[in-house]
């Protein structure tokens, strides 16, 4: 299928000009919205956009002072676009965990179920909420400690459902080290029934290649339920390629995913759009100035031919 599947999608990236429909099976990381990319995001057609809803940006100084500046704007945006955010709820602010780094959990969780049950209540139309960033990696998750994400992942589901009983809940959002090590399916032994959906991450230095990751080190862990691969990528930098390199790693994984979509149920690529940085040249399938990288394009075309 590969050379078939590349030239059918150039054929079409050359003749599709209209907005496509949003599809609920494709999805992008984009950390927020802005108005113009939520246009990228109509563009492109793909239904779900993973965004950051942290909690130390949200509360940041005390209990209660909720600021809800930017995540006011990004579902407005998400509204007007007809896109599902899927927000990932992570990070302490520091009145809540004695001033320790985000990475470290709350003395009381009842402090974090009150800022998951206010978040909850106010968008009751966001049905996919993700429990934390990759807590098999201790820079995010003090001590990758499973018993605590247990407990954080408790408390966030019973606020959320508390608020929206059509809520679904979606973790653990594991990097792929968390299959070699043992902590995905130590997690998913131990509390896998509080995931609705399994999420998981995969980037190219994983030691498999993405079909053999899905099928034979994360679907034996949660046999009986949908799995979405919430952050997959490649910067144009790291292939000799280029933007190119990138585009087949982009048809590559959307190949993949076509064969075993029976219970991988969705792919968000990571990412949308990223500002200008000097330092990082980035994951975007959008360009700095809004322009269209070839795998937005190939995203787009497998987005509108494999639905």
């Amino acid at each position: 299928m590969t050379r078939n599947t590349l030239a059918f999608a150039a054929a079409f990236c050359l003749t599709a000009h209209a907005a496509l429909a949003q599809n609920m099976h494709y999805g992008v990381n984009a950390h927020y919205l802005t108005a113009p990319m939520a246009d990228k995001m109509a563009e492109l057609g793909a239904g779900v956009a993973r965004v950051d809803f942290n909690w130390d940006v949200i509360e940041t100084n005390c209990k209660g002072c909720f600021d809800w500046t930017a995540t006011d704007a990004t579902v407005a945006q998400a509204r007007r676009v007809h896109v599902q955010l899927f927000p990932t709820l992570s990070y302490t602010p520091k009145w809540a965990n004695g001033g320790q780094p985000q990475s470290y959990p709350p003395l009381n969780y009842q402090d974090w179920y009150d800022f998951v049950f206010a978040i909850a209540s106010r968008y009751p139309d966001i049905i996919y909420w993700g429990i934390w960033n990759e807590p098999n990696l201790g820079p995010f998750w003090k001590n990758q400690d499973l018993r605590a994400y247990r407990t954080l992942t408790i408390q966030a589901r019973a606020a959320i459902l508390a608020a929206n009983p059509r809520a679904l809940i979606l973790g653990p959002e594991v990097s792929w080290h968390a299959t070699k090590d043992g902590w995905l399916q130590a997690a998913m032994d131990d509390y896998g029934d509080l995931f609705d959906i399994v999420t998981v991450h995969w980037y190219a230095d994983g030691p498999e290649p993405i079909d053999v990751f899905m099928d034979q080190f994360v679907r034996p862990t949660a046999p009986n339920k949908p799995i979405w691969l919430t952050e997959i990528g490649m910067k144009p930098c790291y292939t000799m390629f280029g933007e190119f390199g990138q585009a087949l790693f982009y048809q590559r994984v959307l190949e993949a995913y076509q064969k075993h979509r029976d219970w991988w149920t969705n792919t968000l690529f990571y990412d949308l759009y990223e500002p200008p940085s000097s330092t990082n040249c980035g994951s975007a399938i959008v360009r700095e100035n809004y322009t269209n990288t070839l795998a937005f394009r190939i995203l787009q075309a497998f987005i509108k031919v494999f639905p």
